[in-house]
């Protein structure tokens, strides 16, 4: 091998196990960042539940994992769909509802539960509608994310789906929205009718296997490089040592 192949190898293979050791470690960070929000959540749980309105603060901003229990009424004429969800097997879509408190001008949309759809997109041609009047619910706050792309809104058959909720896309609907939304607890399906979604698991998902797959990269792109070197070596010295 020239000396330039050998200064080429040598840089290929720094370059790729450096890259390889930067995702790994970035996964590590993904996976300290994951743990400290499953501790928040786990802490956000452990309060007494917030009654709401009468519990609201004043900054209206409700910790993610904050068990909820509000008095207020639906209004499904500005609910939203989302799009692209699968529970039991089975395909279908998300139902997002607004709950207006009576006493209050402040709005908690409410993922309500689930609907089959056989393309994950188009939702039946009739939606159980929420219990009319005012209602008692019960559920899990989470805070409504701000995506870069106002969730991914599509036009299909005449419906708008989303692929996920969105705070400009709430706000843009009912100004007053607050920048949580509630997972229905199962004591609550009577007044959704629709089938519950289950909370989000606080595990610490699949950082750390990545962040071993890529230190495993790096390691395997350095043994690859060191043990070419090494066989052109001994091809070197044979070949100054033959006759």
């Amino acid at each position: 091998m020239s000396l330039v192949r050998r200064v080429l190898l040598i840089a290929t293979v720094i370059l790729v196990a450096a890259a390889a050791i930067s995702l790994g470690r970035w996964q590590l960070r993904r996976l300290r960042d994951r743990r400290a929000s499953n501790a928040a959540l786990e802490a956000a749980g452990r309060l007494p539940p917030l009654r709401l309105p009468d519990q609201l603060p004043a900054n209206r901003s409700i910790d993610s994992g904050r068990r909820i229990v509000a008095t207020g009424h639906f209004d499904p004429a500005q609910q939203i769909i989302l799009r692209g969800h699968v529970q039991d097997d089975a395909p279908g879509i998300q139902i997002v509802t607004p709950f207006v408190f009576d006493s209050s001008n402040a709005v908690l949309w409410i993922l309500r539960g689930f609907v089959k759809s056989p393309d994950a997109v188009t939702p039946p041609d009739t939606v159980p509608a929420p219990a009319a009047g005012t209602v008692t619910i019960g559920g899990v706050a989470y805070g409504i994310p701000v995506t870069t792309d106002d969730g991914a809104p599509l036009l299909h058959k005449g419906v708008t789906t989303w692929k996920r909720l969105d705070r400009s896309t709430v706000m843009a609907r009912l100004p007053e929205s607050l920048a949580t939304y509630l997972i229905l607890a199962s004591d609550s399906a009577d007044v959704g009718r629709l089938a519950i979604v289950a909370l989000p698991k606080l595990n610490d998902g699949p950082h750390l296997s990545y962040a071993l797959q890529w230190f495993g990269i790096a390691l395997a792109v350095l043994t690859f490089g060191a043990v070419v070197l090494w066989r052109d070596g001994r091809e070197s010295a044979r070949r100054r040592e033959a006759p």
